[in-house]
């Protein structure tokens, strides 16, 4: 197999080579909603493949301490007594769901872990991944991942 890079990329912090890929999204169940990232390395043709995955978090009160919960809670005395005459209703059922229209991506330095801006070789985070510190890296054609827009304007590259 043939691993030569036709683009080179040296960390301006720690002069590590190479890039990771990163995507985090979350299922979203109602109260059983779970966070989950998975990541892998960026490839000479600016492909990737996610080699590992976890699950981040299950939902917010798996990371918090239990006395902290206690804040959350309501007081429902009021609606203690129910007078109304209305019948029962069914609980709501969540199912899973997840809109990849709301993943995060993020690309970096294998080494140090800095974040390095990127874009996408097609509209709607599709296609190709180009590194905006890759030798090969020009922003004509290139869609920029929504979160670094602002600073893609600000250096003229739209």
């Amino acid at each position: 197999m043939n691993d030569q890079q036709p683009w080179k990329f040296t960390c301006k912090t720690c002069g590590a080579h190479k890039l990771t890929v990163t995507r985090v999204w979350e299922i979203l169940a109602g109260p059983d909603s779970e966070t989950w990232q998975e990541w892998g390395p960026l490839e000479a043709n600016h492909l990737w493949h996610f080699e590992f995955k976890e699950k981040i978090k299950k939902n917010r009160e798996d990371q918090e301490d239990h006395d902290d919960r206690a804040d959350y809670r309501r007081d429902f005395g009021k609606y203690a007594n129910d007078s109304s005459i209305s019948k029962l209703t069914d609980y709501e059922i969540y199912e899973p769901q997840n809109n990849q229209g709301n993943d995060m991506f993020y690309v970096n330095c294998a080494g140090c872990d800095r974040e390095i801006e990127f874009g996408w070789s097609q509209p709607n985070r599709g296609g190709l991944i180009f590194p905006t510190e890759c030798s090969d890296f020009n922003p004509k054609g290139i869609w920029p991942e929504p979160r670094y827009l602002n600073s893609w304007h600000k250096k003229h590259w739209l």
